[in-house]
């Protein structure tokens, strides 16, 4: 036995070390950490990416940089949709290939009191910076519970979800806009959740966006961080008590939080890639508003699935029997 092991570990080793200098490295920047990154976190933990033979890094970074990252070669994919769609409405030569979150991932919160939607008239909403998504899902979520943002409700900028919290905490604001999983730890604090973002709006939340140039160089390799990302999104669907101690260990919450996070929000997980043109022209109005562009971007020019459509058309022809294996 001693002898055959001795055969086998140098044998595992070779293969072990050539699959590791034939893998292509690929980095993902993230704006921060999160329930919208999940598909990848999962791709991650659970080898998919590996076995598309690449070698995966996933890098946090704000918005803004990432663009300038992504567009220098510095970073190789970008999960901010946001951000993609807002580069691209202004000429930078970027696309958006597949979605993982068709939906907003997050919750208005209010203090105790505020039980309905109308108490928050003459009220103070808390938002991370004036033009960002956060400002304007705030927006939205006003208008929806019957109030006018700028004349019912007062928005400062309080800063980011944390110091939102604490200053929902300590009174300084009365609503805000947080991550489900930051929303289910505040309600267990007894704070009030209002309505879940993701019910009232179809905007994407997060997907992976690509330099245009990369699209005719390095197809294969983008198919491939598209498949392992939509193998994740799947296992998310379909694995629920699993990805629930993913969520557990990735955001460092509860078992029960994780739960409530899962089941909030689970619906709004993409495993095809695709969203629908209105969610995708929705994004566009919104980066035309903030960037007070005159004119109307094409969707071609934010988007392009005609990876996504071969890829979907190469899992159609796969039998049924062998899909139920794997995610």
């Amino acid at each position: 036995m001693r002898n055959v092991l001795l055969k086998v570990i140098p044998l595992y080793v070779f293969f072990s070390s050539a699959f590791c200098a034939a893998a292509e490295q690929v980095m993902i920047a993230t704006p921060s950490q999160g329930l919208f990154e999940l598909p990848v976190v999962v791709a991650m933990r659970n080898g998919y990416f590996r076995t598309e033979g690449l070698e995966v890094q996933k890098i946090q970074i704000q918005p803004e940089i990432a663009v300038k990252a992504l567009l220098a070669g510095e970073v190789d994919y970008l999960s901010d949709w946001g951000a993609s769609v807002q580069a691209a409405m202004t000429g930078a030569p970027i696309k958006v290939v597949a979605a993982m979150v068709s939906r907003p991932v997050h919750v208005l919160i209010s203090r105790p009191e505020i039980r309905v939607g109308r108490d928050l008239k003459g009220k103070t909403v808390g938002v991370d910076s004036f033009g960002s998504r956060i400002d304007y899902l705030s927006r939205v979520a006003a208008r929806y519970l019957g109030l006018d943002p700028d004349r019912d409700v007062k928005i400062i900028d309080t800063g980011g979800s944390l110091l939102r919290v604490a200053a929902l905490k300590d009174g300084s604001i009365d609503a805000t806009a947080v991550d489900v999983a930051l929303a289910v730890k505040a309600e267990r604090e007894g704070f009030k959740r209002l309505l879940h973002m993701g019910d009232i709006i179809d905007l994407p939340a997060s997907g992976i966006a690509v330099k245009s140039a990369k699209l005719a160089t390095h197809g294969e390799q983008i198919k491939k961080v598209i498949q392992a990302t939509l193998r994740g999104a799947r296992f998310i669907k379909q694995k629920r008590p699993e990805t629930i101690r993913i969520i557990q260990s990735h955001l460092r919450i509860t078992l029960s939080q994780a739960t409530k996070t899962y089941d909030s929000s689970i619906r709004f997980f993409t495993d095809d890639g695709f969203v629908s043109e209105r969610a995708v022209a929705l994004g566009v109005r919104r980066a035309k508003e903030e960037l007070q562009l005159a004119t109307d971007p094409s969707l071609s020019q934010v988007t392009d699935w005609s990876l996504l459509r071969e890829i979907k058309l190469e899992r159609s022809k796969i039998p049924y029997w062998l899909k139920q294996y794997e995610p």
